[in-house]
C-alpha cells in the first residue's frame, strides 16, 4: 500500500508514472552487494553519519527514523515514533534531528512560489550514542513552527542552523538549548541549506535551482542541469574534513569542489535522489526515490550501487 502511494505521488509530482531505474556515470567493478531493506515510506528525505563509525547511518523519513549500523545493509526504526523527521545532521559527537507531527497526508506542500515539508508541531531531538537513543530537546528562542534543514558551521560545530518552512533561519551557540534569529527570511525558498568553507551558505530547493551566500541573506545563483535538463536540489552534504567539497542530490548526484560555487555531475541518472552523507573523508551514502542506496570510496567522484 506505501510503495503504491509513493509510486502515486511521484507520477503525479513528476507527470512521468512510476519512477525508473539509475544509469550511473560510472560503474561498479565486480558484484554489488546484497540487498538494503530500505523502509518503504512516502518520502526520503536526509541521512547522516555517526561520529564514532561510519558504518552507522541514520536515516530521516517522511515515516520516522531509522538506523543502520552495517552500512546500510539493513535498517531498523529509532527515536520518536509518529514524526516526520525532515532533518539530520552531525555535530562534533552528537547527532540531531528535526522533524514534525503533522495531519497533512502529503509529505511535500506548495508553500508560496517554492515546496516545503508542512505545518505541523516541531520536534528537536538529540543523540549522543550514535542514533541508538535520542532525548527531545526543548529549545528556547526557537518558533512553533516546521523546521525544514538543520546545518552546522564546520569550523564551529557548536553553531547549529535551522532554517523553518517559513523562509526564517535561527542559531544555537548552545548544542541546541536556545536558538536567535539570523535572519527573518533567506531571500530563497525554504528548503535544503549547508554550511561549507569560510562559514558560507549554500542554499538550494526543488523548482528554483542551487544558490550560494556569504550572509543568508544576499544569494547568487549556481546554475547546473540535472539529470532530466532541470536544476532541482533535494540535499546538501559538506565533507567534514574538507568543506569546500560538497555533494548535492537531484535527479542524480552533483559535485562541487569550491563550497558550491560549480556543480559537476557525479552521478547522472534519471531517477530523483534524496538524502546524502559523508561517512568519512572519502565515503559518502546516498538514497535514490527508487529505494536504491548507493556508495562512494573516493569523496564522492564515483558512485557504486548497494541495491
Amino acid at each position: 500500500m506505501i510503495a503504491a502511494l509513493v509510486a502515486a505521488f511521484l507520477g503525479v509530482f513528476f507527470g512521468i508514472g512510476a519512477v525508473t531505474r539509475s544509469t550511473a556515470s560510472q560503474t561498479a567493478s565486480g558484484s554489488s552487494a546484497s540487498a538494503t531493506a530500505l523502509p518503504f515510506v512516502p518520502w526520503y528525505w536526509t541521512m547522516a553519519a555517526a561520529p564514532s563509525d561510519p558504518n552507522v547511518l541514520v536515516l530521516g523519513t517522511s515515516g520516522g527514523l531509522y538506523r543502520s549500523s552495517d552500512g546500510g545493509k539493513t535498517w531498523a526504526p529509532t527515536g520518536p515514533k509518529d514524526v516526520d523527521f525532515t532533518s539530520v545532521v552531525q555535530a562534533a559527537k552528537s547527532l540531531y534531528a528535526a522533524g514534525l507531527v503533522s495531519s497533512n497526508p502529503s509529505p511535500v506542500i506548495r508553500k508560496g512560489t517554492g515546496r516545503t515539508a508542512p505545518d505541523g508541531t516541531p520536534l528537536l531531538a538529540l543523540s549522543t550514542d550514535g542514533g541508538a537513543t535520542w532525548q527531545e530537546l526543548q529549545p528556547k528562542g526557537l518558533p512553533s513552527s516546521t523546521v525544514q534543514s538543520l546545518a552546522v558551521d564546520p569550523s564551529s560545530s557548536s553553531s547549529l542552523y535551522a532554517l523553518l518552512n517559513t523562509g526564517s533561519l535561527y542559531r544555537s551557540t548552545d548544542a541546541g538549548h536556545t536558538f536567535a534569529p539570523v535572519a527573518s527570511k533567506v531571500g530563497i525558498s525554504p528548503w535544503a541549506l549547508a554550511i561549507t568553507k569560510g562559514s558560507r551558505f549554500v542554499g538550494g530547493d526543488m523548482d528554483s535551482g542551487s544558490h550560494v551566500s556569504a550572509n543568508a541573506k544576499v544569494w547568487k545563483v549556481t546554475p547546473f542541469r540535472d539529470g532530466r535538463g532541470g536544476s532541482m536540489v533535494m540535499e546538501y552534504a559538506v565533507d567534514p574534513t574538507n568543506p569546500s567539497n560538497v555533494l548535492m542530490t537531484s535527479v542524480g548526484i552533483e559535485r562541487s569542489s569550491n563550497g558550491g560555487k560549480t556543480w559537476q555531475p557525479a552521478l547522472k541518472s534519471s531517477v530523483m535522489f534524496g538524502p546524502v552523507a559523508w561517512a568519512s573523508s572519502s565515503v559518502a551514502y546516498a538514497v535514490g526515490f527508487d529505494r536504491s542506496l548507493w556508495r562512494s570510496t573516493d569523496g564522492g567522484r564515483t558512485w557504486h550501487k548497494l541495491a
